[in-house]
């Protein structure tokens, strides 16, 4: 198979995105945020930056759990949606626009980037944005993310499981998307999405998509951790089950910022 060619995302990535978003993301958050819940209450977290916050799936969530949270997101159409929603859910959080990489918002006990957001940038970018984590971290403080497998995805017929046909109704308009994906021996996963939109009776509307994410296996990404000044703490799924290098599908790792 030919390598893909993987550029870190544009901040506009998500514009088409975000109205749907929460549509087909929101329930499937919630195993996530149970398990993210539990790991800062392991580690006595009280304030919480989430850099890739999107739409603020783990923001309200925890939020409502009583953690002092911001979010921060370069998609200024996910954060409009997020925003919106803390005024209609009546939920003070602190959300601004600001770019994983460069953004310095203050000093946190933890910080997460959730649903495969590390993936959206390049390997060199991703060094950057470690090193800009560790700047907006207390000393102490951890890290939380989450990325597909590549050793799992790499197992024979395994990329077939991440076929998705989802759709929704949402009043009177549905929303649908169909999605498969490839992968490569350079950890490069691109998807193609064709998405339908109907209002009633009307014609649907019918767009196509390709995006590309990087994917590591476990062993790579304790490399880049520990040569950007952190220590692995823990890794398990998303849903905090024991992880396995060719059994499951994504890695959640906690990694603590050294002295």
């Amino acid at each position: 198979m030919t390598n893909s060619i993987h550029h870190s995302a544009k901040a506009s990535h998500y514009d088409k995105d975000a109205e749907s978003y929460d549509t087909f993301n929101e329930k499937n958050s919630r195993s996530t945020n149970q398990n993210i819940e539990r790991i800062l209450k392991k580690y006595k977290v009280k304030t919480v930056l989430d850099l890739t916050c999107g739409t603020g799936p783990q923001v309200f969530w925890l939020a409502k759990c009583g953690y002092k949270v911001t979010g921060s997101d370069i998609n200024k159409r996910m954060l409009k949606v997020a925003k919106d929603k803390a005024k209609r859910e009546k939920v003070e959080v602190k959300l601004l626009e600001g770019d994983m990489r460069t953004v310095k918002v203050g000093k946190f006990d933890a910080i997460l980037t959730i649903f495969n957001a590390i993936g959206h940038l390049t390997k060199a970018d991703f060094d950057k944005a470690m090193r800009n984590i560790k700047s907006n971290l207390s000393e102490g403080g951890i890290y939380v993310f989450d990325i597909f497998n590549l050793e799992y995805l790499l197992n024979d017929g395994a990329i077939t499981k991440l076929t998705i046909d989802w759709q929704k109704t949402v009043g009177d308009t549905i929303f649908r998307d169909i999605q498969y994906s490839t992968i490569d021996q350079s950890g490069v996963l691109a998807s193609y999405t064709t998405s339908y939109k109907q209002k009633g009776s009307g014609k649907a509307k019918i767009s196509k998509s390709m995006q590309t994410l990087q994917i590591y296996t476990a062993k790579e990404l304790s490399e880049m951790l520990t040569s950007n000044g952190f220590k692995v703490l823990h890794q398990c799924t998303v849903d905090g089950a024991r992880f396995y290098n060719t059994k499951s599908d994504r890695i959640l790792i906690v990694a603590k910022k050294n002295s």
